[in-house]
């Protein structure tokens, strides 16, 4: 057992320092007798971290996969949760996650606490959210895999399929809401699917999730690390591009001001998300951003008339369902014209 430990131990030190051992690398050279019999141990043990085979087997319908420790794992479906019987200890699971980073070249460590990035188990594309566990009070990193669609939802799915296709065929520019888990960028994926194939398409992410609908797309990748590689920048860059349309995976803090700037200067078919509990609730969000990161001293109703003269429609979600959604007409001082749109007058 302490030669056990000791591979552990050594699998793990060579990771903090950058480099991940092969088995034949690993397991010390010759061995003696009672350290062979732990061979087929060690190898169980080892492929069990480099395959992450101790993780639920993902299905159809799973949505994600929560990790609070070793011994809490939950597994999330529509509107199910589910406990998962792990089959591995605390320090293990720490080797795993700092694995992953290295594997991602990701800085993760007490100045980088937090960690988000595509990653595909088991054959299925998700997005990982590793928390480090200098953040946390129980003193354990946590692990959150968000299992993405491998298959683009047919518009047909969603309520408003009419007008959501005449929306993008006049290429009007839309605001999608709605909170964590709601399905927003699994519906910008099938929004994207009703574009034309000729169409000069331009991806600004933090993280890969948003699938390209044709071959002359550009996908711009965030990087926190590249000052210059910020969404801010790339939708300067873009707007020297000539896109047809440009996607904007999420606002969060100045991009309110320059995608508000794009879409003012004739840059149509603009879709991008936020979070927020509403669609009227997205306006006043976008309005706040607006107001918080910009070095313009402009007033709210300016700001808000900005917003209502360049968004034409807001789309909220909720549970993976549009909930509502509300075409704007305009402003006046700080009161917002628009008509929120039900099923029978979706065209």
């Amino acid at each position: 057992m302490n030669y056990l430990n000791e591979m552990r131990n050594k699998f793990s030190e060579n990771i903090t320092k950058g480099k991940i051992l092969d088995f034949d690398d690993l397991i010390n050279s010759p061995l003696d007798e009672d350290e062979i019999e732990f061979i087929p141990y060690l190898k169980d043990w080892y492929d069990t971290i480099i395959n992450s085979s101790f993780l639920p087997k993902i299905e159809n319908g799973m949505e994600e996969i929560f990790i609070h420790n070793s011994n809490n794992f939950v597994i999330k479906s529509k509107n199910t949760k589910q406990i998962f019987d792990s089959v591995i200890n605390q320090y293990d699971l720490n080797i795993f996650f700092e694995l992953l980073t290295l594997r991602r070249g990701i800085d993760w460590n007490f100045q980088e606490p937090f960690a988000s990035f595509k990653y595909k188990f088991q054959g299925f594309n998700t997005r990982v959210t590793l928390i480090h566990h200098s953040m946390t009070s129980t003193g354990s990193s946590k692990m959150f895999i968000r299992i993405l669609n491998k298959d683009i939802i047919p518009i047909q799915n969603y309520s408003h399929n009419l007008l959501l296709k005449d929306i993008i065929n006049k290429k009007k520019n839309i605001l999608i809401a709605g909170a964590t888990g709601s399905g927003k960028t699994t519906f910008v994926n099938s929004l994207l699917n009703l574009t034309k194939t000729d169409e000069h398409i331009i991806i600004i992410e933090d993280t890969e999730e948003l699938i390209e609908p044709n071959n002359k797309t550009t996908k711009l990748l965030t990087d926190p690390k590249v000052p210059k590689k910020t969404m801010n920048n790339y939708l300067s860059y873009s707007m020297r591009m000539s896109p047809d349309r440009i996607i904007l995976g999420e606002i969060r803090s100045k991009e309110a001001e320059t995608s508000l700037l794009a879409m003012n200067t004739g840059h149509n078919g603009f879709i991008t998300t936020i979070h927020a509990n509403s669609a009227h609730d997205a306006i006043n969000r976008l309005a706040l951003l607006f107001k918080i990161y910009s070095n313009k001293e402009l007033s709210y109703s300016l700001i808000l008339k900005l917003i209502a003269s360049n968004i034409n429609y807001v789309i909220y979600l909720e549970d993976k369902k549009i909930k509502e959604i509300i075409e704007v007409y305009g402003s006046n001082e700080e009161n917002l014209f628009f008509e929120s749109i039900s099923d029978s007058n979706s065209l």
